[in-house]
């Protein structure tokens, strides 16, 4: 259109992509404000001034799949170099300059005036996509299935943390693939376009802000439904389903966290624990505990209920244990084992009133493993351990090494803590003081007082291989020893 003063300077062969908006950005990153199918019009404050600069940002620009951009010719740019219009040339990407007697807003106007016979179908397409929001507590598939032919594209929903699929659908990534995803979005703190191995099309990303860390992972057809307006609709959207299924989960958690209590406790007679247990869907048959070693429990709580196994939780510090029906123990541990730093688990039992036994043997033939083998260990394997099977001789052995360490006060719980974390470091000082967030001076102060309390000194091999035994039982044994 001669009226709107356009010259093409690069990119020539783009020309023909669509122009849904036209939007006026001077931000160093105009990538991140606008969308696809967007043009960016500038005075050129927002181009770098150097050329390898003004390579990155086209191919950033590209890569945001903005329709072009134009730089108004009011000698506020700096002189763009060759390299960044053959860059663009080669993208395919426009780069056109407006005259100087041609305002912004001109632009803008008539590229509204072209696109309001699409705002119709576009409220139908947001009404049809908080229909299918509604759906998501009952019936999350469904409701991603609605999504996707709202639209016309392939969706998943995936936890960041974990790369587990919280909401699959046509589009379903492995975990890997989703973490691979995430690790250059994180570091460049912006979606940024991967594709899947096994897919034709191409796969984008963007973050959604809920209760915990989550990616919209999101693949077009050619029809290109989704532009920048839907798909702000569909990030809230996928953002409140996410807050929606993590409240849910928490729920099921504290309830499920309870009801370990009470069994622990005793306090619930039979007939109620095997309601309960049906209310959890675990069913009437012999089950099974896990106990994983992970510094972030709740990142293995969210891949169980990514796979959908009904388990009942308790939670510790450094530790997740879960009780889940034997038939259901293979796909738990392919849930949790490639994140945990080991996993041990129980023999099979059949009656709830075990479970406190079965906690036991679950954490015990976890701290019994080989060092280091991060690996899957079951109680009927271990061979040979000097660890104590029963709280009786466990509780002989704390008291007779560790004595007033054991006394329930904060500084014992801190001494009793650096003294695990030293032996299981190797005896390092620095990475015990770093893992600590202490002073190496305040962990010399805490050594000193640990061989003094127990009489032991930490350059004896003797005393160091006492130390470890009953510092080891004390951590298994601590529910039944306090």
């Amino acid at each position: 259109m001669p009226t709107l003063g356009q010259k093409v300077l690069a990119g020539a062969q783009g020309l023909d992509r669509v122009v849904l908006w036209a939007h006026s950005c001077e931000m160093p990153d105009p990538w991140r404000w606008l969308g696809l199918d967007e043009l960016l019009m500038t005075v050129g404050l927002c181009v770098p001034e150097p050329a390898a600069e003004q390579v990155e940002f086209v191919r950033r620009l590209a890569a945001a799949r903005l329709s072009g951009m134009t730089i108004g010719d009011d000698q506020m740019a700096p002189p763009l170099a060759p390299a960044m219009l053959e860059e663009a040339d080669r993208l395919s990407f426009p780069v056109l300059s407006t005259s100087h007697n041609v305002p912004f807003v001109v632009l803008g106007r008539t590229v509204a005036l072209a696109g309001e016979a699409g705002q119709a179908q576009q409220l139908v397409q947001i009404s049809r996509l908080y229909r299918a929001l509604n759906q998501v507590p009952s019936s999350p598939s469904e409701a991603v299935r609605s999504m996707e032919n709202t639209f016309g594209i392939r969706m998943a929903v995936a936890d960041a943390e974990t790369g587990a699929v919280l909401f699959p659908g046509t589009l379903d990534p492995s975990p890997k693939t989703v973490r691979e995803i995430c690790r250059p979005a994180r570091a460049h703190k912006e979606p940024q376009p991967r594709g899947l191995p096994a897919s034709a099309g191409r796969l984008r990303t963007w973050p959604l802000h809920a209760a915990r860390k989550a990616i919209l992972l999101v693949e077009e057809a050619d029809t290109r439904m989704l532009d920048s307006f839907a798909l702000a609709h569909l990030q809230q959207a996928a953002t409140a389903a996410v807050n929606n299924v993590l409240s849910a989960s928490m729920l099921t958690l504290a309830q499920g966290e309870h009801l370990v209590s009470l069994v622990l406790a005793g306090r619930l007679p039979a007939d109620a624990l095997a309601a309960q247990c049906r209310e959890f869907g675990l069913p009437e048959g012999e089950m099974i505990v896990l106990a994983a070693a992970t510094d972030n429990p709740n990142d293995l709580l969210v891949l169980m209920h990514a796979v959908g196994i009904p388990h009942l939780p308790r939670r510790f510090p450094d530790q997740l244990v879960v009780c889940v029906s034997r038939q259901a123990a293979q796909g738990a541990l392919d849930a949790v084992s490639p994140f945990a730093r080991g996993v041990g688990i129980s023999p099979p039992f059949t009656a709830l009133s075990d479970l406190d036994d079965a906690i036991r043997k679950a954490a015990w033939a976890l701290a019994a493993a080989p060092a280091g083998t991060g690996g899957i260990t079951r109680y009927e394997e271990i061979r040979g351990s000097v660890l104590p099977r029963d709280k009786e001789t466990a509780r002989q052995i704390v008291q007779a090494v560790l004595g007033p360490l054991t006394a329930p006060d904060v500084r014992s719980e801190r001494l009793i803590e650096t003294l695990r974390c030293y032996l299981a470091n190797g005896r390092s000082w620095a990475v015990t003081a770093e893992e600590l967030k202490i002073h190496r001076q305040s962990l010399a102060y805490r050594l000193q007082q640990i061989e003094e309390m127990t009489g032991r000194s930490l350059k004896s091999s003797r005393d160091l291989a006492e130390l470890w035994i009953a510092v080891t039982a004390h951590g298994l044994f601590t529910q039944e020893l306090s």
